[in-house]
């Protein structure tokens, strides 16, 4: 039953796409929007720690859809190469007692697959490598004359999964995000120090302080691409 029904649907989606007058030309796109960090971020896990915790964010990308139309496929289906040339997220991470600030600055690249079923209508489903180039974590105490603690990290690793809709010049987006960045604390007169690190506050290792920093989002984006 399952092979009859997998059979259907890709003979419908071949069948629709003979039909497809989409735009599947190389694509250059701009997009920003809502970033929300998960219920695992920092690598907790655990929904009683986030309940009174507020989790924020925005997210700002410049990238390009390659097309791979030297690979035939059916019509209205094109394989190609999507990667972002600048990827940015903010995230804030507030409670009654402390208020932290993350930045993320990356970049992506991945393999992609367009389909358009009608005039102007295309999706895009993606899946990207995700080298962090910087990252950064600020904590600002509430209410104390505590000093804020800054964390800084390069050169981390991550991944994204996603789809686009678009239609004419007009893009949205829905991803999901994770990069693991090591992050180590700054101190202003020494500059970095070699055994403090932010960490990994969900594993229980000997090493967690000196593990990298899990950061992950979901993401909802508007743009334009042509």
């Amino acid at each position: 039953m399952k092979k009859i029904t997998l059979l259907f649907i890709a003979t419908l989606m071949i069948s629709t796409a003979a039909f497809s007058q989409g735009d599947l030309d190389k694509q250059f796109y701009f997009r920003m929007g809502y970033s929300k960090p998960t219920m695992k971020y920092w690598g907790i896990d655990n929904d009683n720690f986030w309940n009174d915790v507020k989790r924020n964010g925005f997210v700002f990308e410049l990238g390009q859809i390659f097309m791979l139309n030297s690979i035939p496929l059916a019509d209205g289906l094109r394989l190609g190469i999507n990667a972002d040339y600048l990827s940015f997220y903010y995230h804030g991470i507030k409670s009654d007692f402390i208020t932290v600030g993350n930045i993320i600055l990356g970049s992506k690249v991945g393999p992609s697959i367009s389909y358009s079923p009608v005039d102007k209508l295309v999706f895009d489903a993606y899946g990207k490598f995700n080298p962090v180039w910087f990252g950064s974590v600020i904590m600002v105490p509430e209410g104390t004359n505590t000093d804020s603690e800054i964390f800084l990290g390069a050169l981390g690793i991550g991944y994204s999964l996603g789809i686009n809709v678009r239609y004419s010049i007009l893009m949205l987006g829905f991803d999901f995000n994770k990069s693991f960045t090591k992050l180590q604390y700054y101190d202003e007169s020494e500059g970095l120090v070699d055994d403090s690190y932010f960490g990994n506050m969900g594993t229980d290792s000997g090493d967690a302080d000196k593990d990298r920093t899990p950061l992950s989002s979901m993401n909802f984006t508007i743009g334009l691409s042509f």
